[in-house]
């Protein structure tokens, strides 16, 4: 059998020192610059509804992501309010471009308003992200300079900025008074009392009580602050030590 001469050895290291330099370019040159893609700048959806940025993302070669969401007084609901990476920002083809859609303006919860005074009305409102708008005066029940209706029900959630109306009490109207508390009083006393704020009592119904005194007032319809016309009368509930003196 023939030897292989030096010179055919040679070639065949030649050979073989060449195609080990062909895998090295084609595995650390060749195929990162095939797989990497051409770079391109990142077009900016920031503003844009959702379904035309990911559309306009598609369309120029990317990987558009909806990541995140959060309530952004800026832009509508369903709008792009925040892109990664950035608009011009060079990067390659198919790059993940993720984005931050606005879920629209915070929602908060309508506080209580009613039995404030005007003051303590308008700081709750200011406090909770509101503004208080139009005031109207009415007769009422309530003391004077107290709210007694508001435009929003408590806990309804509204956008922050919302204008509230309100209804501010300036008091009973004119020839009416609010019920004295007579309850526990004696009936002498109790007549005094309301005769005192031009009212009178009424009917009189007894019940039995071994622990009060007779004639002691246990109940009273209207009760205390119900507002009544000068000269009205109220209703009480009295007591009597025996049954035999219930009449």
């Amino acid at each position: 059998m023939k030897m292989p001469t030096k010179k055919t050895k040679k070639k065949l290291l030649y050979i073989f020192v060449g195609f080990v330099l062909f895998l090295i370019i084609i595995d650390y040159i060749a195929l990162p610059l095939y797989v990497s893609g051409r770079e391109m700048k990142v077009p900016n959806v920031i503003g844009k509804q959702k379904d035309e940025a990911i559309k306009i993302l598609d369309d120029a070669g990317f990987n558009p992501i909806v990541a995140t969401s959060r309530y952004d007084q800026k832009y509508k609901k369903d709008y792009v309010v925040f892109q990664k990476p950035v608009p011009n920002t060079v990067v390659k083809e198919h790059r993940r471009i993720y984005l931050t859609i606005s879920g629209g303006e915070s929602l908060i919860k309508m506080p209580q308003l009613i039995g404030k005074t005007l003051r303590d009305a308008q700081v709750t409102l200011e406090r909770s992200g509101f503004i208080l708008g139009k005031i109207d005066s009415v007769e009422s029940e309530f003391q004077p300079n107290t709210i007694v209706e508001q435009q929003y029900l408590e806990g309804r959630e509204l956008a922050s900025g919302t204008n509230v109306n309100i209804k501010v009490s300036i008091g009973p109207q004119v020839g009416m008074i609010r019920v004295p508390n007579i309850l526990g009083k004696s009936l002498t006393d109790a007549m005094n009392i309301l005769r005192a704020n031009s009212l009178r009592v009424g009917a009189k119904t007894y019940i039995h009580s071994p622990s009060l005194l007779p004639n002691t007032v246990v109940d009273q319809q209207p009760g205390e602050n119900a507002l009544l016309k000068l000269g009205d009368s109220v209703n009480v509930v009295l007591t009597q030590s025996k049954i035999s003196d219930i009449k």
